[in-house]
C-alpha cells in the first residue's frame, strides 16, 4: 500500500498509487489549505514541522516531586474529568489541566484516558497498569514514544478487551480500582 516514487526530470510523481491515498489525497485539496501539502495532495511534512524550537522553562519542567504529587493526587482523586482540578489545586498548583492530563496519560502508559474514567491507583498499580499497556502496545505494534496509542484498525482495544477477559476468567483483578463506572 505504500506509495512508489518515480524520479521525473522535475518532481516526484506517483508511479502506482492506492486508491485509498488517491481518495486521502483528493481530499485534502479540498480542506486543506496549500502550504501544507505538495501537488499531489500528499502532505508536505515540512509545512508542520516547527518554526522554532521552543526548550520548557525550569518552571514547566517535572522533577521527582511534581510525579509525587501527580501520583499522590491520583490516588486521592483518580483519573476522571472532574478530578484534574482538585488535583492542580491540592497536589500541583500552578500546573495547566492539559499538561495534567497529559502526565498522567505518560504515568499509565495509555493515550486515552477514557477507559480509566474512576480509577484510583497509587504509585505501583499506576506502574503496574504501565507496564500492562505496553506489553499490549509492543504486541500490537501500538507503542509509540512509550504510550499505548490506537491504530485505525483498533488492534490496542481488541488485545485490552482480551486480556480483561481472561484475566477475569482467571480471577485475576487488575490494578487499581474503580469507584466509578
Amino acid at each position: 500500500m505504500a506509495n512508489i516514487l518515480a524520479v521525473t526530470a522535475n518532481a516526484l510523481e506517483p508511479a502506482t498509487l492506492d486508491p485509498r491515498t488517491a481518495w486521502a489525497n483528493a481530499a485534502r485539496k479540498v480542506v486543506t489549505r496549500a502550504d501544507a501539502l505538495h501537488a499531489d495532495g500528499s502532505l508536505n511534512q515540512q509545512f508542520f514541522k516547527p518554526k522554532k524550537v521552543v526548550f520548557a522553562t525550569e518552571k514547566a519542567k517535572w522533577n521527582e516531586s511534581d510525579w509525587a504529587n501527580l501520583y499522590a493526587g491520583i490516588e486521592k482523586y483518580g483519573i476522571d474529568p472532574s478530578s484534574w482540578k482538585k488535583i492542580i489545586e491540592e497536589f500541583c498548583p500552578g500546573r495547566d489541566v492539559l499538561f495534567v492530563r497529559i502526565k498522567a496519560s505518560r504515568a499509565i502508559g495509555s493515550q486515552g484516558l477514557n477507559r480509566y474514567h474512576g480509577w484510583i491507583g497509587s504509585k505501583d498499580e499506576m506502574s503496574a497498569e504501565y507496564a500492562r499497556n505496553k506489553a499490549i502496545g509492543e504486541a500490537t505494534g501500538c507503542w509509540k514514544s512509550g504510550i499505548l496509542v490506537e491504530n485505525d484498525h483498533g488492534h490496542a482495544m481488541a488485545a485490552i478487551r482480551k486480556r480483561d477477559e481472561e484475566e477475569a476468567a482467571a480471577g485475576i483483578l487488575p490494578p487499581g480500582k474503580r469507584v466509578k463506572k
